[in-house]
């Protein structure tokens, strides 16, 4: 799935705008070395996750960037999901992690809100830790994303796609995670 220049560039100058709001005054040390997200890393992103896709499979979601920038670090992930009229996965709620989708290709509706009846679960390397529910947010704010939009998700609110549009959807999550709980997928 090929990202246009002007969408790198506003994933790069969101992720900047995060790390100004969180810097410090003033560096503390040598600087951290930039991390790139290159076309091939796209494409290979692409092409494992229309494969992981098979029946019943909700979601392919592999961080396929991180930089550790001292105070916390930054994945960039790849998602795919495929085409839905029902929930899409459970409702879920981190911890301490933002995200900041991007839509590439296709179209979404998502619910956020507060999560109820959850359980707590450890998380994982790709989203961390937070909570879990198979019940749909009540009272939620509902949002259909498409190509080029975004939105922020911080941590502690509830968020679950309630439809994905025929064809599916591919959206790029920009991951803030203090804790540095977060990797590379593998």
């Amino acid at each position: 799935m090929r990202l246009s220049v002007f969408s790198l560039v506003i994933l790069g100058a969101l992720t900047g705008f995060v790390q100004a709001a969180q810097a410090q005054s003033g560096p503390s040390g040598p600087p951290k070395p930039a991390v790139d997200v290159t076309q091939a890393m796209l494409d290979i992103a692409a092409k494992i996750g229309a494969a992981a896709l098979k029946p019943g499979v909700s979601v392919s979601d592999r961080n396929i960037a991180l930089s550790d920038t001292g105070g916390y670090n930054v994945t960039v992930a790849y998602v795919t999901r495929p085409a839905s009229k029902v929930m899409s996965g459970t409702v879920l709620s981190h911890d301490q992690i933002t995200e900041i989708y991007y839509v590439v290709s296709g179209r979404g509706t998502q619910v956020t809100g507060a999560l109820t009846n959850g359980t707590k679960q450890a998380g994982s390397t790709t989203i961390g830790p937070g909570w879990s529910s198979t019940t749909p947010i009540a009272n939620g704010r509902t949002t259909t994303l498409g190509p080029g939009e975004m939105q922020v998700i911080p941590p502690n609110t509830g968020h679950v796609w309630t439809e994905i549009a025929d064809g599916g959807m591919v959206y790029m999550v920009i991951r803030i995670d203090p804790g540095h709980v977060l990797a590379l997928s593998k």
